[in-house]
């Protein structure tokens, strides 16, 4: 046989290997979705993201999904199943360009803690020491009160449209991104979260599909295997500097927030570069509170706790939480060089009335752009 002729079979062979590859890797079925996981075996990075685009234009009914989330939540979520699911959901999403050193305080949630809405009220402090705050939300899925919940509880309108949150993000740096608004996609899969009732991967999305592409984060997991997780997401997704915390109580209940009285395990991301911290309160000069004095409640009782940590009548317990988180903030956005001189500014910000002051003038630009654009739409 000519040397042209077993060229070309050897070139057929190839050219049909390739293809049944690329066909097995793009064109994977609902059954064949559904068998890899019943075989406990993970996606790729671009699996997930077809899957996911599967889900989020309606290829795959409610049963499907509600099956493939909870197979992937028993097979443990992997970084490419992550990587893959945010591109799917970036590629849809409302995106707003606000300021590159916009920083993100939310975290995946789902500890189960009872905590009272602590990023949040860290975000309003941070906010008023300087930090220019893009915070991502949502109303609550697996716990009693979400960022977004008392937000709205606290007299601040949450579904702005995009133009008005960057007018007031411009007037006040700080912009509260409410997830629906800006992944509208999401909207498929909300009844099967509520019905499911569990954690699924979407409970560790919200930080890594921040629409402002914040590239600055304090990332609070419930966790403390999703903190390798986090880190080869966001070292792969660029991230400028990021704070990825997890913590333990005294009573050995697993937070996604730092401890008052254990240790608090960070792993920091910044300019490529991988730390790892083990911090305790007493490194900060702050007493040991119980988790029981951290308590949080319905969404009104969480919206009265953060009115009285800003106009300084809460008990310590609860202003510390809220400043241990905010220092960080302010570490991680770059107005601080470290979490204790993070501490010093936000001390400052809420012990001088600032912190309330600032919150009362971000709440009346809120109903002003409010108005102004109810007006537009009407």
């Amino acid at each position: 046989m000519r040397k042209l002729e077993i060229r070309s079979i050897l070139l057929i062979i190839y050219i049909y290997k390739y293809s049944v590859s690329f066909a097995n890797r793009f064109f994977m079925t609902q059954k064949d979705f559904l068998q890899k996981m019943l075989d406990g075996s993970h996606f790729t990075q671009e699996e997930m993201t077809r899957c996911m685009n599967n889900i989020m234009d309606g290829v795959f009914s409610d049963t499907v999904i509600a099956a493939l989330l909870a197979l992937q939540q028993k097979n443990g979520i992997s970084p490419e199943e992550a990587a893959g699911a945010c591109s799917s959901l970036m590629a849809r999403a409302t995106v707003l360009d606000l300021d590159e050193n916009v920083v993100d305080t939310c975290g995946t949630g789902g500890d189960h803690a009872g905590t009272f809405n602590i990023s949040t009220t860290a975000s309003i402090i941070a906010n008023s020491a300087g930090v220019p705050i893009a915070k991502h939300g949502n109303r609550s899925v697996t716990s009693s009160c979400g960022s977004a919940d008392v937000l709205e509880a606290l007299g601040f309108t949450i579904n702005l449209p995009p133009e008005a949150t960057k007018e007031q993000f411009s007037r006040t740096g700080f912009a509260f991104l409410f997830a629906p608004l800006y992944h509208p996609s999401m909207k498929r899969v909300a009844p099967v979260r509520r019905e499911l009732g569990i954690r699924t991967i979407f409970n560790i999305l919200g930080p890594l599909i921040n629409p402002a592409r914040s590239k600055r984060q304090l990332v609070g997991v419930f966790d403390q295997q999703l903190m390798e997780l986090f880190t080869k997401v966001l070292l792969q997704t660029g991230t400028r500097h990021a704070l990825i915390v997890h913590s333990m109580t005294k009573e050995g209940i697993a937070l996604d927030e730092p401890s008052l009285n254990g240790p608090t395990f960070i792993t920091e991301i910044q300019n490529r570069k991988v730390f790892q911290h083990t911090v305790y309160p007493e490194h900060f000069a702050l007493d040991h509170h119980a988790l029981s004095e951290i308590q949080g409640g319905n969404v009104h009782e969480n919206a009265a706790i953060i009115r009285k940590i800003l106009d300084g009548s809460a008990s310590q317990a609860y202003i510390d939480a809220a400043l241990y988180t905010a220092a960080m903030t302010c570490y991680v956005s770059g107005r601080a060089g470290c979490v204790d001189e993070g501490f010093t500014l936000s001390m400052e910000a809420l012990e001088s009335g600032l912190s309330d002051k600032k919150f009362t003038e971000l709440l009346k630009v809120n109903a002003e752009l409010a108005g102004k654009y109810r007006q537009a739409a009407n």
